[in-house]
């Protein structure tokens, strides 16, 4: 496996927009991977951290090929992860609620980020757009708002973002030899799509809603260490 450790301001670059019509007035910075950034391309397994905790654990399997598939060869997990970045900081102008989450929002406690978000017009907010904000993430924002509020790149520097994927290598079997299958068996979307939710399932990642019954804090040690334990766990169970 190749591994990938990034600090969010090493990849994501962002700027003050004014907000979309009748949404709330903090949803206004746009986010995307810097112009300059090396594709890391792959099949694989990401992890994402604030001050070093874990929050999200993601896959990733390139972009989709025009046959509908994912193609490992392409894409960049990059454009993945800026999304993150924008729900986690509840700053993306490209975010929108399903009712049931603006319902929960509703229904919760009071603190600043609520009030600010209940300024927007709810038909408005809960029209489809990019980035789907759930109320995990949304509970993770209010919690740290007094960093989002005031966003710049030294709060981008507090987001990890940690990526193990495969390598063609890691199915070094007598039962595989030429090259390009091996890599195309080794990058499977389903094989990662297995991975995942083993993960998910035994760290439950405080800002995941699929698999997580129970949100746990985990420190960055010691989810990697899970992540390549599974990811090994998973050449054995199916090679």
């Amino acid at each position: 496996m190749k591994e990938h450790k990034l600090r969010g301001n090493e990849f994501c670059d962002f700027k003050v927009m004014d907000p979309l019509s009748d949404m709330p007035p903090i949803a206004n910075f746009e986010f995307k991977t810097k112009k300059d950034f090396e594709p890391i391309t792959g099949s694989g397994i990401y992890s994402i951290y604030y001050d070093s905790m874990l929050l999200y654990v993601g896959e990733y399997n390139g972009k989709k090929n025009k046959e509908g598939l994912k193609d490992p060869f392409s894409g960049c997990v990059s454009d993945r992860w800026h999304k993150h970045i924008a729900l986690l900081t509840g700053r993306s102008r490209d975010m929108f609620f399903k009712k049931t989450n603006l319902e929960k929002i509703e229904g919760m406690e009071d603190c600043e980020l609520k009030d600010l978000i209940l300024k927007g017009e709810p038909k408005v907010m809960k029209k489809a757009r990019a980035h789907n904000y759930s109320f995990r993430k949304f509970e993770f924002s209010a919690e740290n708002w007094d960093d989002f509020k005031n966003l710049d790149v030294e709060v981008l520097k507090r987001f990890t973002f940690f990526y193990s994927k495969y390598i063609p290598s890691d199915f070094d079997t007598p039962n595989f030899i030429d090259n390009e299958k091996k890599a195309r068996l080794a990058l499977s979307p389903s094989i990662v799509g297995a991975v995942e939710k083993w993960i998910i399932k035994e760290l439950q990642p405080k800002c995941n809603t699929k698999y997580v019954k129970t949100p746990s804090d985990n420190s960055m040690e010691e989810s990697m260490k899970v992540i390549r334990e599974q990811m090994k766990k998973a050449i054995k169970i199916y090679f």
